[in-house]
């Protein structure tokens, strides 16, 4: 059987980077024989070349050079040192190094954009620190994390994972539709492994969410049931209930044509997605492909799942080596080792995550990264660029094992990118000139010499210096939710003079010695509407956020409140954690994505053409040619397409690019109409006195007209822009000119507007 693939990768090597030779993709060539009895996978991609997915997310891993505290960057970037990765991208596909998360920048909220193609206000998941705040009904509030599987609930039983409000037809919202269900419908597996949400991510809720009263005997279930995950089409054995395969529910997935379903009380799930299986956990993961007879290097001798070098997979914690899933900071050996583990066994559409390499990985006994290293990294570290020569290793066996199987870009999509960058927070090595790859570098073991994020004791910061002891808990990190007790309204006195008093705050950097004003910009109601942050559950939202200085870890302690020098008192530079991210700093928020694959430009590295996590999902199914039953807030990317790939209604016209650019012009929320509104806002929530807050009245009531017309016009150029993409509709050029010049004209007043305040 032909099968063909396609990739997509993230953030570029810098131009004139020594690389080795060129990882080039072989000529089209038969694929092994799938070892599933899965039904035919039916993609209708271009030429019907493209019968293989495979999406790769790093944590945190970036194209451009990090900086040293003196901004010298001489030390490779990470993608620079795996050139197996970078090469194949490059020389294959385009790589895309003006790419962007959603505000906030964080693992949980950036990869189920990047799975779903809508915005946080879409999906549910907006907030600081893969977590979130509920308020309860006495006016405190509850922690909720981000990572739980798709259909589970949040503490306030309003699911996680919300695209609609609550009401009586649904008291617990409506569950965002599933992003592996466009493919099902299709006929094709698809297999997730540390991918957010897409498998089950705890021992509690989740399982009870799944299996309910039937959860498997086991003694590990972390080993057993997390992260790993098929969900099959309704005709694949591959999840048959012999092979372990339970029902795979899915409460309010819309039907194929958009159109609202209703969940069937006796089966649980969709009325429009009933019928379909899905093997939840590495136990069964393992039992199915058992029963299909695989052996090496699936299996090893032994029957356990292997990973890329071919040891088993297993979880090792607390010196208890157990086989199964080996936790959610995914080595790379274990991650690809996954992919290629499934798409072998017949799985043709697969996802995966790895964790980044400027930090230890986990136990495991076979010398995968320096488990025993206490803190992160700083650049040009010894460990860490052995790291990155591990990392490269287990690319250059994956994409070599998927070649023998006859998968390349010839006939294979992937998608391989980061969801976020970082801000690395060190002083500078004490061997100046240091690269990292010939020479290692070194820093320093003390409070302000050393590799470390500064902590901030806010709370104690807001109590010493402006008087300000309102209750209010603080989402620590580095862009920290605020959540006042008893949920006051965006008006409110208290509320106010807890936001102008903490956009002024100080403190020195115990790094530089400079004075730091702590808040870089700030947001509240009016302006997470603007930046696709407001969801549809109201007691997750937040008072306000702050966006700090990068260098600066935000926690909520009250240490330091009656301290008479607050400006030292309250900050300490720590060594454990040195990436920051969350922020909306371009080194956090700019990232890459890369595309190789039948009908996918060889062009390289593209440092112009501005994209964000949401067109990830429109730009993979019009590659495919299939549709999602709900519509997108991205674009497909389609000037990076051959031009046999391009839809033929986006070759009719010149205005499809123009358009599309406008669109993420005025919506992208890291786009320029995003970022002035952003200081707008953040002068609004800075401004007046408790006597007379009317610049901040003036401001958010205009904020709130920009966004309301923002969205207007988003109305009308999404559907079109869908239309041409899925559908086969020309977009007239009248109706486009008219729309580029309202979405131009938009953008110059909100900028014009800010810029004046």
């Amino acid at each position: 059987m032909g099968t063909a693939v396609l990739f997509a990768f993230y953030p570029v090597a810098p131009a004139g980077a020594a690389t080795p030779a060129p990882a080039r993709a072989t000529a089209e060539q038969p694929a092994s024989t799938p070892a599933s009895t899965a039904g035919a996978c039916q993609l209708n991609s271009p030429r019907g070349k493209v019968q293989h997915v495979v999406e790769i997310i790093f944590d945190n891993t970036h194209f451009r050079r990090d900086p040293a505290r003196d901004g010298s960057t001489l030390v490779p970037s990470d993608l620079e040192q795996m050139p197996h990765l970078l090469n194949f991208i490059k020389n294959n596909g385009v790589l895309l190094s003006n790419h962007h998360t959603p505000l906030i920048a964080h693992t949980s909220d950036d990869i189920i954009t990047m799975l779903t193609g809508v915005y946080p206000d879409r999906h549910g998941v907006a907030n600081a620190a893969n977590s979130y705040q509920e308020y309860n009904t006495n006016g405190t509030t509850g922690f909720q994390s981000a990572f739980t599987y798709w259909t589970d609930l949040s503490r306030d039983h309003i699911y996680n994972l919300l695209s609609g409000p609550m009401d009586a037809n649904h008291p617990a919202g409506v569950n965002a539709p599933a992003p592996w269900v466009a493919f099902t419908r299709a006929g094709c597996d698809v297999g997730a492994a540390g991918a957010a949400d897409m498998e089950i991510e705890n021992t509690t809720t989740d399982l009870t969410t799944i299996f309910g009263n039937n959860v498997p005997a086991s003694s590990d279930p972390f080993a057993d049931f997390e992260g790993v995950a098929i969900h099959c089409a309704p005709s694949s054995k591959l999840c048959s209930a012999a092979n372990g395969g339970f029902p795979d529910k899915l409460p309010w997935e819309p039907n194929a044509d958009g159109s609202a379903a209703t969940t069937d009380p006796a089966t649980g799930t969709s009325t429009a997605y009933e019928g379909y299986n899905a093997l939840f956990g590495h136990k069964f993961v393992t039992q199915a492909f058992r029963n299909l007879g695989l052996g090496s290097p699936v299996l090893g001798a032994d029957g356990n799942l292997l990973d890329i070098n071919g040891n088993p997979m297993v979880d090792d914690f607390a010196g208890s080596i157990t086989p199964g899933f080996p936790g959610f900071s995914l080595a790379p050996q274990y991650s690809l080792g996954y992919l290629a583990d499934m798409l072998e066994a017949g799985v043709p559409v697969v996802y995966s995550y790895i964790a980044t390499p400027h930090r230890p990985l986990p136990d495991n006994p076979y010398g995968y990264g320096f488990p025993s290293d206490p803190n992160d990294y700083g650049p040009g570290e010894a460990h860490y660029v052995q790291t990155l020569q591990q990392y490269d290793d287990a690319f250059n066996k994956f994409f070599t094992r998927l070649a023998g199987d006859g998968i390349t870009s010839a006939n294979t999509l992937f998608i391989i990118g980061a969801e976020e960058g970082d801000h690395v927070i060190a002083a500078n090595p004490t061997n100046s000139g240091c690269d990292g790859v010939t020479t290692p570098c070194v820093y320093g073991s003390t409070s302000g010499n050393e590799v470390g994020e500064v902590a901030l004791n806010f709370r104690g910061l807001l109590q010493a210096e402006k008087g300000i002891t309102t209750s209010a808990t603080v989402t620590n990190d580095s862009a920290p939710d605020i959540y006042l007790t008893g949920n006051p309204g965006p008006n409110n006195p208290s509320l106010r003079a807890f936001e102008r008093a903490s956009g002024t705050l100080t403190v020195t950097n115990p790094i530089s010695g400079a004075t730091d004003t702590i808040a870089q910009a700030m947001a509240n109601d009016a302006e997470f509407q603007m930046l696709h942050m407001l969801t549809f559950d109201p007691l997750r939202t937040p008072s306000f956020t702050i966006f700090a200085n990068p260098d600066y870890f935000v926690t909520g302690s009250t240490a330091c409140g009656t301290s008479v020098t607050p400006a030292t008192a309250c900050v300490v530079q720590q060594p454990g954690f040195a990436w920051n991210h969350g922020d909306v700093q371009p080194e956090i928020t700019t990232t890459w994505m890369g595309l190789v694959g039948p009908g996918i430009d060889q062009a390289g590295v593209d440092n112009t053409t501005f994209s964000d996590h949401t067109d990830i999902r429109p730009t993979l199914l019009t590659l495919v040619g299939l549709t999602d039953d709900y519509p997108h807030e991205g674009r497909a990317l389609t000037e990076k397409f051959t031009g046999w790939a391009r839809p033929a209604a986006v070759k009719k016209g010149g205005t499809f690019i123009k358009l599309a650019e406008v669109l993420k012009q005025i919506n992208a929320p890291l786009g320029p109409l995003a970022i002035a509104s952003l200081h707008a806002s953040t002068v609004a929530m800075e401004s007046g006195s408790g006597a007379d807050d009317t610049t901040y009245t003036d401001i958010e009531n205009q904020l709130a007209s920009f966004t309301a017309q923002r969205d207007a016009l988003v109305a009308e150029i999404l559907p079109l822009l869908e239309a041409a993409e899925f559908n086969g509709t020309p977009i007239p050029e009248a109706t486009a000119a008219s729309l580029i010049e309202q979405g131009q004209t938009l953008l110059s007043r909100v900028q014009a507007y800010a810029g004046g305040l």
